[in-house]
């Protein structure tokens, strides 16, 4: 475990720094692999999660970032059967950064955080379970979860078009001292949220 804050430095970045840089296949597997080292960290989420260690995507701006891990059963097969009970797609972890709602950081109490122990200091990092399901109007949303079994945030899937080489992918655009989150899903499904610098 002292090794997985150095994976979590690398994660998702979401420009709230200067630069965002998007590590190389090689480089997020070996961040993948350390934070796969603690399984019952990983698969502790509130809902069903049995993430692919071998795909993942990784960004990085200065001590911001983030990761997505997809679902290993992930498929454009499963998303046109989800229903009213909820697909598992994904995690999303976070690095000095939390999910928005209602224009304000989600609170420290509400997120599933793991604790992690790195050169003598405790490190809180935000891990957040992502699924999809149907809705009553037959369009499809985005469920991000914190600790709890209720989500924190419930976002539209939007139908697109584009050429994707991850299962899960992200962009961000940055906005004054928080920013857009693009979560890019087999490049048939996109759905945007923002996050802000956490309280942890």
């Amino acid at each position: 475990m002292k090794n997985t804050i150095i994976a979590l430095t690398f994660i998702t970045t979401l420009q709230l720094g200067f630069a965002q840089e998007r590590l190389s296949s090689q480089e997020a597997l070996a961040y993948a692999a350390i934070v796969g080292t603690d399984v019952k960290q990983l698969k502790g989420t509130p809902i069903p999660s049995n993430v692919d260690l071998k795909r993942p995507v990784v960004l990085r701006d200065g001590e911001f970032g983030g990761m997505v891990l997809p679902e290993t059963t992930l498929s454009l097969e499963n998303l046109a059967k989800a229903g009213d009970n909820l697909t598992p797609v994904g995690q999303l972890w976070l690095l000095r950064l939390a999910p928005m709602n209602d224009g304000v950081a989600i609170s420290g109490d509400r997120l599933r955080v793991a604790t992690v122990e790195y050169d003598g200091e405790t490190y809180k990092v935000p891990q957040c379970a992502l699924g999809v399901r149907r809705t009553a109007s037959g369009g499809m949303e985005l469920l991000i979860f914190g600790k709890g079994k209720e989500p924190l945030l419930k976002v539209a899937l939007k139908q697109v078009m584009a050429k994707q080489d991850a299962p899960l992918d992200l962009v961000t655009d940055r906005d004054s001292d928080s920013a857009e989150i693009t979560l890019k899903i087999l490049g048939k499904y996109e759905a945007k949220f923002r996050v802000t610098e956490s309280d942890l």
